[in-house]
């Protein structure tokens, strides 16, 4: 179930969802995604309302192990601030917290050097936390290979209606390499954020690293797939990330950047599943060109 929200009908139930932030209005509203609306409040209070059942879910992640992550990361992350249970006119809850400075990288654009160093840093610390304390923390554990071959049978009957000939061809053939592929099998765990794209980063005026937003989706998994997202900024910017990443102690060998090129690969088609389970054709329309013009179709 996926609902809409306006700024009027927000002004008129977060107040008391959240006494101890009024006042509340006027909101001003930061962004929409695929399962929450971001909104600020005159405080600088982000407060982000819940729009499925997943993003209910991803709340109660982020205040069981937002304080645990504190403790191991320099880069400025989200309190754990307040949250407000499922309720009338919030039937999936919402989660605020004090805003961060500094605003994303805009998609598409060169970033710069600086934020591609930090952020490389900011990977090593992350993948570098205990896994078996961040268990005991709460964060879950999870295949990211296998999560991805279970989004082929809800994608390819709609790409098969969506695409041309050629193009499903090429994407049958990837997923037929993918589902069998040996090299895409790894032992090594780490904490992961899975989401580290131009949405949920800050940067300061000199384009320094000064926020990772959104961890409803961190999870305990292959630290290769980390490397999917910021791949979208380019080459140069992912050398730089790699250079800073090994500095700061990470591990990344040949068979990383192998599984790391595929989740790219294939990044698109968790979006296009969501889209088809929500039965949001706007969405499905935007994941499609993406795929269109990603690795996989524009080579």
């Amino acid at each position: 179930m996926i609902i809409t929200m306006q700024l009027d009908d927000l002004a008129r139930v977060l107040p008391a969802a959240f006494p101890d932030l009024r006042p509340v209005a006027p909101l001003t509203e930061l962004g929409k995604g695929f399962r929450s609306v971001a909104v600020e409040t005159p405080a600088r209070i982000v407060i982000r309302v819940g729009l499925s059942q997943e993003a209910l879910d991803g709340y109660r992640l982020e205040r069981r192990v937002l304080p645990f992550l504190h403790d191991y990361l320099d880069a400025p992350i989200p309190d754990s601030g307040w949250f407000a249970a499922p309720r009338e006119g919030l039937p999936f809850g919402a989660h605020a917290y004090p805003k961060l400075d500094g605003a994303g990288p805009r998609f598409g654009i060169d970033a710069p050097e600086a934020l591609a160093r930090n952020l490389g840093t900011f990977m090593a610390q992350l993948h570098a936390i205990p896994v078996a304390q961040a268990q005991r923390a709460g964060i879950p554990e999870v295949d990211s290979r296998t999560r991805l071959v279970g989004a082929r049978d809800v994608v390819a009957p709609v790409l098969e209606e969506r695409l041309n000939r050629g193009e499903i061809k090429r994407v049958l053939a990837w997923w037929d390499c993918f589902v069998t592929d040996p090299r895409m099998h790894c032992d090594r765990l780490a904490v992961c954020h899975h989401d580290l794209w131009h949405d949920n980063l800050l940067m300061d005026a000199n384009g320094h690293l000064s926020g990772i937003l959104d961890w409803s989706h961190v999870e305990i998994g292959d630290p290769a797939h980390d490397f999917s997202a910021p791949r979208y900024f380019g080459e140069a910017f992912m050398a730089h990330l790699l250079d800073s990443y090994l500095n700061a102690g990470g591990r990344f060998d040949n068979e990383s950047a192998y599984r790391a090129r595929r989740f790219w690969e294939g990044r698109e088609f968790g979006g296009i599943a969501w889209a088809i389970e929500h039965d949001d054709d706007k969405e499905l329309a935007t994941g499609i060109e993406k795929l269109r013009r990603g690795p996989l179709l524009s080579g």
